[in-house]
C-alpha cells in the first residue's frame, strides 16, 4: 500500500476532511517551530552574551511560552481530531465493506475466516495508521520543507548540507518500508491461516473427538502459530534494525551541521544568533522524517489489511449490464471451471423449463454445486456460456445486472443459515407482506408444527445452542426459499435428514410452485427424491415425465 493510498479518499468521506485538517494543522506547527527557535536563538543572545537586563528581555520570554502553549494545545487537537477522525473512518471502512460483501460482488477467493479477520481486527489495526501515522506523515512533509527554507535563509551552506543529507532518510525509509509492507503481508497471510485453523477446530470439534484427531489438530495449530511467530519477529527485527539505522543517519547529519557551524562560529565567519537559529532548527528538520518511518512500523498491520480490503471494494459489476424483471428460459453448455487446488469440473450441457419442476441428478463432483454457484452469481470465473431467454432474447449471464437477476431467485441450502431472529421473523423476512396465518400455513405444508417447537413461533434461531434438529432447520429453510416471490426457485436436497411423510408433503409443497408461475430446479444426488418432478437432469440425458 502507497502511504497515502487515493482509494481511501473513494471509500471513506471522513478522511478527506481529516487530511485537509492535517495539512493546516502541519503549516501552524511549521510557523510555530520557526518561530520558537528564532525568539529562542534571540533571547539567548541578549541575555548571555550582551547581558541585557531581565526586564528588556522577558517579551521574549512571554512569547516563547505562549509559542509553547500554543504547539501543546495544537498536539492535543491533533491528537483529538486523529482519534475521532479514525473512528469514523473505521466505521466507514467496515460498513463498505459488508455492504459489498452482501452485494455479491466479493471475490470468493477469500475464505470466512480471512474476510472476518478484515471486518474486524483487520479494520481495527488502521487505527494507528490514522492516529498517528497519517498525521505525521503530513508534519514530516510541510515542516522540514518550511524549516529547511528558514535555515537556507540564515546559513547557505547548512542549507546545502541539509538539501544533500535530508533525502537520504526517506529514501533509506521506502527501501526498509518495502521490506516491511513485503514481511507484514507475510505475517497477516499466516494470521487468516491461524484464524481459519481456529475456525476449523470450532466447527469440528465433536467429530475431532470422535475420531480421535484432537492432538494432532492441536499439534498442527502450535505449527501455524510459531509460523505466525516467527513472522511477527521478522516484522519486530526490520522494525528494530530500519529505527536504529534512520536515528544513525539522522544523528550523524545533524552532527555534521553542527561541526560545521562551530568550525564558522571559531573563524568569526558566522554570527552567534544565526548559528544558534540554524543548530536549534536543524533537528526539527531530521526528526519529523524519522518519525514517519517509527509510525509506519507500529501501522503496518493496519496498512497491509487496509490494502487487501480495498482490493475487495475495488471489485465491481462491469457498465452496461442488462436489469431484467423476468425470464422465459435458462440453459447452458461448455461449463468448466477451473481451480488451483484440485481438477477442473466440466458440466454437462443443459435446459432448466419454465413452469415445471426440474431436477438434477448425479454423485458428487460432477458439477451440481458448481452449477448452482453459477446460478446465483457467485461464480464468474467460467468458460462456456449460460443463456437466459428473456422475450425471445438470449442474453448471456454475464451481461445480465446481479442484483436484478438475484430478485428473480429465491435459494435454499444444503446448509441452512438463519440470523439470530425467531422462525416466524426468519420465514417472513422472505415476504414480508405475508400475515402470520399465511406463513403458518406454509410452515405446515413443508411439515414443520409450530406447536411442537420449543417456544412455538417464537423459538430462536441463529444462535449457537440451537434446539431444533437439523431436519426441522432444513424445513423452515425451505419454507422461506417456497413464500419468496421469485420466478425461479433453487433446492439444495429439500429432502434430506426428513422422514417419508415430511417428504412426501415436500413434494406436494414444491409441485404447488408451479401452478403459482414459479420455475423450480431441484439439485440432487438421488433420482427418487423428488416425484414431482417434470424434467430430470442427469447430466447424461434429459427426459420428460
Amino acid at each position: 500500500m502507497k502511504p497515502i493510498d487515493p482509494r481511501l479518499f473513494r471509500y471513506s468521506r471522513s478522511s478527506r476532511g481529516f487530511t485537509i485538517a492535517s495539512v493546516v494543522i502541519a503549516l501552524l506547527g511549521a510557523a510555530l517551530t520557526i518561530a520558537q527557535s528564532a525568539l529562542l536563538s534571540i533571547f539567548i543572545v541578549q541575555a548571555f552574551v550582551e547581558k541585557k537586563a531581565l526586564n528588556q528581555i522577558e517579551i521574549y520570554l512571554i512569547w516563547i511560552a505562549i509559542i509553547y502553549i500554543a504547539k501543546a494545545l495544537l498536539s492535543y487537537l491533533t491528537e483529538r481530531l486523529a482519534a475521532v477522525a479514525s473512528s469514523a473512518i473505521r466505521r466507514e471502512l467496515r460498513f463498505q465493506l459488508v455492504s459489498h460483501l452482501l452485494s455479491g460482488k466479493v471475490d470468493y477467493k477469500n475464505g470466512p475466516a480471512q474476510l472476518s479477520l478484515l471486518a474486524t481486527k483487520g479494520i481495527d489495526n488502521l487505527d494507528p495508521y490514522f492516529s498517528r501515522f497519517i498525521p505525521q506523515l503530513f508534519i514530516a512533509s510541510v515542516i522540514p520543507l518550511f524549516v529547511g527554507i528558514a535555515i537556507s535563509t540564515q546559513d547557505f551552506i547548512s542549507g546545502v548540507v541539509l538539501i544533500l543529507t535530508v533525502p537520504l532518510i526517506p529514501l533509506f525509509g521506502i527501501l526498509i518500508g518495502r521490506f516491511t509492507a513485503s514481511a507484514t503481508d507475510r505475517k497477516w497471510q499466516t494470521l487468516s491461516l491461524l484464524s481459519g485453523y481456529f475456525l476449523d477446530l470450532l466447527s469440528g470439534l465433536q467429530t475431532l473427538k470422535v475420531y480421535g484427531r484432537s492432538k494432532y489438530q492441536i499439534t498442527r495449530l502450535k505449527q501455524v502459530n510459531d509460523k505466525y511467530r516467527q513472522e511477527t519477529m521478522k516484522v519486530l527485527r526490520i522494525s528494530f534494525l530500519s529505527s536504529l539505522a534512520l536515528e544513525l543517519i539522522a544523528t550523524l547529519n545533524v552532527a555534521l551541521i553542527a561541526v560545521t557551524i562551530g568550525l564558522r562560529l571559531v573563524n568569526g565567519t558566522i554570527s552567534l544568533q544565526t548559528g544558534l537559529i540554524v543548530l536549534i532548527l536543524a533537528p526539527e528538520v531530521y526528526w519529523p522524517i524519522r518519525q514517519v518511518a517509527a509510525h509506519f512500523h507500529a501501522a503496518s498491520d493496519g496498512v497491509s489489511a487496509a490494502s487487501q480490503i480495498f482490493t475487495i471494494l475495488d471489485r465491481k459489476d462491469p457498465e452496461g449490464l442488462i436489469k431484467i424483471k423476468k425470464f422465459d428460459q435458462i440453459s447452458w453448455s461448455d461449463l468448466k471451471i477451473e481451480f488451483n487446488s484440485r481438477a477442473a469440473v466440466k458440466i454437462p450441457a443443459g435446459v432448466i423449463e419454465k413452469n415445471a419442476v426440474n431436477l438434477i441428478v448425479g454423485p458428487s463432483g460432477v458439477g451440481k454445486s458448481s452449477l448452482l454457484q453459477i446460478l446465483l452469481g457467485y461464480q464468474e470465473n467460467y468458460q462456456g456460456q449460460v443463456l437466459v431467454s428473456v422475450d425471445n432474447d438470449l442474453i448471456d449471464l454475464h451481461q445480465i445486472d446481479k442484483d436484478s437477476w438475484r430478485k428473480l431467485i429465491s435459494w435454499m441450502p444444503q446448509e441452512p443459515h438463519f440470523p439470530v431472529a425467531s422462525v416466524i421473523d426468519c420465514v417472513q423476512c422472505a415476504n414480508p407482506n405475508l400475515d402470520r396465518y399465511e406463513l403458518i400455513k406454509q410452515l405446515q405444508k413443508v411439515g414443520i408444527e409450530l406447536s411442537e417447537l420449543p417456544s412455538g413461533g417464537d423459538t430462536q434461531l441463529g444462535t449457537i445452542n440451537e434446539a431444533l434438529s437439523i431436519g426441522q432447520k432444513r424445513k423452515i429453510a425451505l419454507a422461506r426459499a417456497l413464500i419468496k416471490p421469485a420466478q425461479l426457485q433453487i433446492l439444495d436436497e429439500p429432502t434430506a435428514s426428513v422422514d417419508e411423510i415430511s417428504q412426501s408433503k415436500i413434494d406436494q409443497a414444491i409441485k404447488e410452485q408451479t401452478s403459482l408461475g414459479k420455475t423450480v430446479l431441484v439439485i440432487s444426488h438421488r433420482s427418487q427424491t423428488l416425484l414431482s418432478a417434470d424434467y430430470v437432469l442427469n447430466f447424461a440425458e434429459r427426459v420428460k415425465i
